[in-house]
């Protein structure tokens, strides 16, 4: 999460050495696409996620590093500068360990909507985020992404992801127009409910 008060490091140390954090938003939309890759295993994408981060294999720069360490730099990058807010957690049990909860419904995909995403961010901020692959870091695109205005198309798709059917008598036409617009922007693997 962005701060405006406080300068965090963006660096993690492996094995008493520390290494800096590539946090570009870009850098960060790939990892979270290995992460969902099932092609590989979930230490292969671990593997692969820190070698992105860092820029380097640190198991080949440093041979006392094991892979226990790498998890640990992992879980704690995702922890300190992934996760939107850790005040934000769910209920745990008696041992603080986290319970189960209903999995909320995804609004976006940073791959799939990425033309809106794009398109927004011209609109709203005259920004390319072509053009600024690579320096722009991920808490402040989280945070302009956050804040787009709700006339950019991004916001559109969302409203009109998030808007319930109407209920009562004439709502019909109203329901079959919203159907048709949430089927048009419905996410990869969704279904267009009634109700919601």
């Amino acid at each position: 999460m962005l701060s405006l008060g406080y300068w965090k490091e963006k660096e993690v140390e492996i094995n008493e050495k520390k290494y800096s954090i590539d946090l570009s938003f870009d850098n960060v939309i790939r990892v979270f696409d290995l992460m969902k890759d099932e092609a590989f295993e979930e230490e292969e994408r671990i593997y692969l996620a820190m070698k992105m981060f860092l820029d380097c294999d640190v198991l080949e720069k440093d041979e006392e590093c094991n892979f226990e360490m790498l998890i640990e730099g992992f879980n704690y990058i995702k922890e300190e500068f992934l996760v939107a807010d850790k005040e934000e957690t769910g209920p745990v049990d008696l041992q603080g360990n986290p319970m189960p909860v209903a999995k909320s419904k995804e609004l976006y995909s940073l791959t799939h909507d990425a033309d809106y995403i794009y398109a927004s961010f011209l609109q709203a901020y005259g920004m390319d985020l072509i053009d600024v692959q690579g320096e722009l870091e991920w808490d402040k695109f989280n945070a302009l992404l956050n804040g787009l205005p709700s006339n950019t198309k991004f916001k559109e798709v969302i409203e009109i992801r998030q808007r319930p059917f109407a209920k009562g008598k004439g709502s019909q036409e109203e329901n079959k127009n919203l159907r048709e617009l949430k089927e048009v922007y419905k996410l990869p693997g969704h279904s267009v409910e009634e109700g919601g």
